[in-house]
């Protein structure tokens, strides 16, 4: 089959012949023990188009191909989905202007009261062959009839422009097939169901391949296959590589590299890239080593450790002894409260806390009423017992034990 269109897409018909014939084997075989009342009228066959880029924009109002067999005649049952008031469109399309198979027509307002529900919506679709409605109301349907119409069911009504005389509008809907344009780039035509004979798919497939290729000119077919429902894809045409063979994008990726660098005269890495040292550019056009730049610390160091041996100073932190910093003498003060000598103490903090006990004592004799002469004995024995806690690293003022508290009774009585 050739087309006008540019470029010409040429199909065999025995190509298409051979692939009805296929389909029809494997639904003949699945539905064998099928109910013969259906006698596959839920079966149809699909025509799928690959194009070479995605559309632009997908729309909703289809264009309809006619088909020389069609898949609906005047037994079929149509539904004609209308604007309000329902009754001035009853009147027009079942009265004044009868189409056969045209047998109910169901307003908006109908619609949304009495088909709320999922069953409802599912009997509905259920009870007619094909849907119809007004070119009005087409964007108001994917909300009124949701998934049950556009994805399962996949009986969406198709828009119809009513004139004064709409039957030739009506029977043109009723006898071609809607080609959608999607939203990707594979896009689907039916051309008829699968009771229908071989000859008929045939014909209806080649005059669907006419009608595509008319519509879809600016963008052109990569291949086409046959589908049944819920069957495989048959491939019966499919467009000639490019000459030449597959492209290999790493070597034309590294070829653009590098005619890039040649064009620019260096290559993407550094010009100090693979030499041990540098040249930086000065002032006065004279170059300066890095080697230069990176020894200069060293001899600013040498020369500031020469002039503090010369000053006599001395290292201040080698010099300082560990045991007479400020922090080590608060930490081991705290330990010696909480009730112990400290790890690491000599063993002369045992004699300096027992002659601080013997201070303790004597403190508590003069409270008790003893003569006051002994505050300077006491006081000597405490700065004996300071100097022993300096030297020895524990501080002898400890705080005093409460005293027992039958002492202070006994006192009381006296």
């Amino acid at each position: 089959m050739a087309a006008d269109s540019k470029p010409q897409l040429k199909v065999k018909k025995e190509v298409i012949a051979k692939a009805v014939r296929a389909l029809h084997q494997v639904v003949a075989k699945r539905t064998a023990n099928a109910n013969p009342l259906f006698e596959g009228a839920t079966e149809t066959m699909t025509l799928l188009f690959t194009l070479s880029t995605i559309p632009d924009k997908r729309k909703m109002r289809p264009v309809m191909i006619p088909l020389p067999n069609p898949m609906y005649n005047d037994k079929s049952e149509v539904c004609f989905l209308c604007k309000d008031p329902q009754k001035k469109y009853k009147e027009l399309l079942l009265q004044k202007h009868p189409v056969p198979g045209v047998t109910k027509v169901i307003g908006i307002d109908k619609l949304r009261r009495n088909y709320k529900t999922i069953e409802a919506k599912r009997a509905l679709a259920d009870a007619f062959d094909l849907f119809l409605c007004d070119h009005n109301v087409a964007e108001m349907m994917p909300k009124l009839l949701g998934t049950i119409f556009y994805q399962k069911k996949h009986k969406v009504p198709v828009p119809v422009r009513l004139l004064a005389d709409p039957t030739q509008n009506l029977e043109r809907a009723i006898r071609g097939t809607p080609m959608r344009i999607p939203s990707g780039p594979c896009m689907g035509v039916k051309i008829g169901r699968c009771s229908m004979s071989e000859e008929e798919l045939v014909a209806n497939a080649i005059s669907v391949i006419k009608g595509v290729i008319t519509n879809v000119r600016d963008n052109p077919i990569q291949s086409i296959s046959v589908q049944a429902t819920d069957a495989p894809a048959l491939p019966i045409w499919r467009r000639l590589a490019p000459p030449g063979g597959a492209v290999n994008l790493k070597k034309e990726f590294s070829d653009a590299s590098s005619s890039a660098a040649s064009d620019t005269g260096h290559s993407g890495a550094s010009e100090t890239e693979g030499t041990e040292y540098g040249e930086l550019p000065s002032d006065a056009g004279d170059t300066i080593s890095t080697r230069d730049t990176v020894s200069e610390p060293d001899s600013s160091m040498d020369t500031l450790s020469e002039l503090d041996s010369e000053a006599g100073d001395v290292d201040v932190e080698a010099s300082t002894d560990k045991a007479n910093m400020p922090l080590i003498k608060g930490l081991l003060g705290k330990k010696r409260k909480r009730g112990g000598v400290s790890e690491g103490l000599p063993e002369d903090g045992a004699q300096a806390r027992a002659e601080g006990r013997g201070a303790q004592d004597l403190a508590e004799g003069v409270a008790e009423g003893g003569p006051q002469g002994d505050d300077a004995a006491a006081d000597e024995e405490g700065e004996q017992g300071q100097e022993v806690s300096l030297e020895t690293g524990v501080c002898a003022c400890a705080p005093r034990e409460a005293p027992p508290v039958r002492r202070f009774a006994r006192r009381a009585r006296a």
